[in-house]
């Protein structure tokens, strides 16, 4: 037990991963991609969740949900018959 040091092989392509990955700061530079990768995730996807929720704002009663009741708070206008 004691004397048991090195038995895993060492794999350099895992090793240098894992030193890419723990000295990023080292090595990240923006170019077009992460610029782009950036404004979607910091911009776009807070943007759009805003749009729906304020879409679909008190839409919804989910206290329905446990009487039975239309989990739609507005009915949607019936359409008028005309022959």
């Amino acid at each position: 037990m004691a004397g048991d040091h090195n038995l895993l092989k060492v794999d350099p392509a895992i090793e240098r991963w894992a030193h890419l990955r723990e000295n990023t700061h080292l090595y990240f530079g923006w170019n077009k991609r992460n610029v782009r990768a950036a404004a979607l995730w910091m911009v776009a996807v807070p943007v759009g969740l805003t749009i729906l929720a304020y879409k679909t704002d008190r839409k919804w009663d989910f206290a329905g949900a446990e009487t039975k009741d239309q989990l739609l708070q507005r009915q949607p206008a019936a359409a008028s018959e005309e022959n």
